[in-house]
């Protein structure tokens, strides 16, 4: 379990960059200590061990056929998603940027309050107001995963898509 209060030294560098970023849009960041700013305390190594091992249990259990050890890990999952029911994006905490209109993003599905499901990770009122942009947003997504497959199976990428840009072959097969 990630702990957000035992921070690295490396908070201070992403609380500024925060602070720089919405200063630059007229807003500001002041970190609080709460679960609202666990993110930028949380260590970004500790996160990606935390998830390697969790891909290292599935993948030793897959291995062995072990559908009980996959179970186990999907229950230890849930209770830990279960830990951060208390975190939600509603109308009260989108109150609290600058004039309230701070712009809320997700690269869908998201658990939606009082639609998807009883306690989600945004307010339907909230995710309604912004339905252009979220799912003009959530478009980009399957772009974004064919470029990081092209990425992981292409040695040469660059050289890959400018022979793919000079024609010619109607298809080319890496």
């Amino acid at each position: 379990m990630i702990d957000p209060t035992s921070a690295s030294g490396s908070s201070s560098s992403s609380s500024s960059s925060s602070s720089r970023g919405s200063s630059s849009s007229g807003g500001s960041y002041t970190p609080k200590g709460t679960h609202y700013d666990a993110t930028i305390k949380n260590n970004s190594q500790s996160q990606a061990d935390q998830i390697q091992k969790y891909k290292d249990d599935y993948a030793a259990a897959a291995a062995k056929g072990d559908k009980a050890g996959i179970d186990a890990l999907e229950k230890r999952l849930l209770a830990q998603n279960a830990e951060h029911k208390d975190w939600a994006c509603t109308e009260e905490m989108m109150k609290l940027t600058k004039d309230g209109k701070a712009l809320y993003l997700h690269c869908l599905p998201a658990d939606i309050t009082g639609l998807s499901c009883a306690e989600g990770e945004v307010d339907n009122s909230v995710f309604d107001r912004y339905i252009v942009p979220l799912y003009k947003q959530a478009s980009y997504k399957p772009y974004i995963i064919a470029a990081m497959i092209f990425m992981a199976q292409v040695k040469d990428p660059v050289k890959a898509l400018m022979e793919l840009d000079e024609g010619k072959n109607n298809r080319k097969i890496f």
